[in-house]
């Protein structure tokens, strides 16, 4: 199904006024999507998870968005809504877009690899996915897991019977981002920096120079430039010491 064929759909949303954009208005790792965004201009957009509908107000040119979550109801400044389930993967009603972006939800999914299948067949060729969700393993989170057992950014647990909102069970570091990605037909997977403190404790410093020293390591031994690419990025400082990670993929 096309666009235009979709209830509410158009080819452009219509011309309203944007409000200027502000860096202080977001939190950090939604203005590192916003930007990413605002860069490409794709024209039409997928927000998937789309919660209170952040996206419209943080883009500084004019596109079409349709919103996708489970708990909330349509949001305002998007073409078309539905609801539904994630883990179910995106619905067909849903068209081919230019980009397509889940922030802050991947932590919660059971199904990562026929969600990411789906994204992969609502975008166009060449289309770009963008996800932010908590980074696990930041130098203060690794001392941090040897002794709770489980990630920092993962550590609410107070039953196991039923899923509940807001309940994280999937760790997704880079290095899992990169296999899935590229397990499920995306390529050019990379970090995108985000506006925050690194690292906020000079304690991490320690750990970090211990994390970097392995990863050049293991960036000298790299025998493909895909591989090299992988370790270059756990190599940054938004990977070693930021505590979001937001990732960008190409449909290969």
């Amino acid at each position: 199904m096309t666009l235009s064929s979709q209830p509410g759909a158009h080819t452009k949303a219509p011309e309203t006024k944007k409000p200027e954009f502000h860096a202080s208005d977001w939190r950090a790792h939604r203005r590192a999507v916003a930007q990413t965004l605002n860069s490409d201009q794709p024209a039409t957009i997928l927000d998937i998870c789309c919660g209170d509908g952040w996206v419209p107000e943080s883009l500084t040119y004019q596109a079409c968005i349709h919103g996708f979550d489970l708990y909330a109801d349509g949001p305002q400044g998007y073409a078309f809504f539905e609801s539904g389930d994630f883990n179910l993967g995106v619905p067909d009603s849903f068209g081919q877009y230019d980009a397509a972006i889940c922030c802050e939800a991947m932590g919660y999914l059971q199904n990562p690899g026929m969600f990411l299948q789906s994204v992969r067949k609502h975008l166009k060729p060449g289309g770009k996915f963008i996800l932010s969700i908590p980074n696990p393993n930041y130098a203060g989170a690794r001392l941090n897991h040897l002794i709770q057992g489980f990630p920092r950014s993962y550590s609410w647990f107070s039953q196991n019977d039923t899923p509940e909102p807001h309940m994280p069970w999937l760790t997704l570091g880079l290095f899992q981002l990169w296999l899935l990605l590229g397990l499920n037909g995306f390529k050019e997977i990379t970090v995108i920096d985000v506006d925050e403190r690194k690292p906020r404790r000079a304690s991490e410093r320690l750990v970090g120079w211990v994390i970097k020293a392995y990863a050049r390591k293991r960036l000298k031994k790299a025998q493909t430039p895909g591989v090299a690419k992988l370790w270059e990025q756990a190599l940054s400082d938004q990977v070693v010491y930021g505590r979001q990670l937001v990732v960008s993929a190409v449909v290969a």
